[in-house]
């Protein structure tokens, strides 16, 4: 059976996946698609292109979260600046969209950091686990006590909004409360991600 010749920029970011995860093992299944495997867990690596076929997007699917619970996600963003002697694959690296499980990198990290916030304000807020992800934009459901409510998160180039959508009216005590503390962890994560 012949080698599979994989896209440059797939190879040196499966690669880095398989040196990062102890006992990890790969499998090229074609030239735009590898399987990570970590004992019996899996992580689907795909290189897809956008439509004038130049701009390269890699999608992981991680459903056990291994990218995540191995803090990969931060090398992963600043990928382009571990290649040392290939100024090409440097900068095609640097332009690459890198999707996991349906968020892109930053955004990803962006809701992480808006849970911690949350938990900084009041131990009264609690995520659910059905979040629905749309590269830099989700919906995360979320209560506040018993109050429910869902907590939108868009990362613009420029900024990131974070908007709380009310499920059902509340007291306006509480959906006062609500509003500040997300325009708390909306500066916050603004003044970190974005530098404003």
């Amino acid at each position: 059976m012949s080698e599979i010749n994989q896209y440059p920029v797939l190879d040196y970011l499966v690669n880095v996946l398989k040196n990062a995860i102890a006992d990890s093992k790969v499998e090229k299944q074609s030239q735009s698609v590898s399987v990570v495997k970590d004992g019996n867990d899996i992580i689907h690596v795909e290189q897809l292109f956008d439509e004038s076929g130049n701009k390269a997007k890699i999608v992981i699917t991680d459903k056990k979260l291994i990218v995540i619970s191995e803090d990969l996600l931060e090398p992963l963003q600043t990928i382009h600046t571990t290649v040392k002697g290939n100024e090409g694959l440097k900068k095609e690296l640097e332009a690459t969209t890198i999707i996991i499980n349906g968020l892109d990198i930053e955004t990803e990290l962006v809701f992480q950091a808006a849970r911690d916030c949350f938990d900084e304000l009041s131990d009264s807020y609690e995520f659910s686990k059905n979040v629905e992800k749309e590269v830099s934009k989700l919906k995360a459901p979320l209560k506040f006590g018993a109050n429910p409510l869902e907590l939108i998160i868009v990362n613009d180039a420029a900024s990131i909004q974070v908007t709380p959508n009310f499920i059902k009216a509340l007291d306006a005590g509480v959906t006062k409360a609500i509003e500040a503390d997300v325009a708390k962890v909306q500066n916050a994560l603004n003044k970190h991600f974005k530098k404003g």
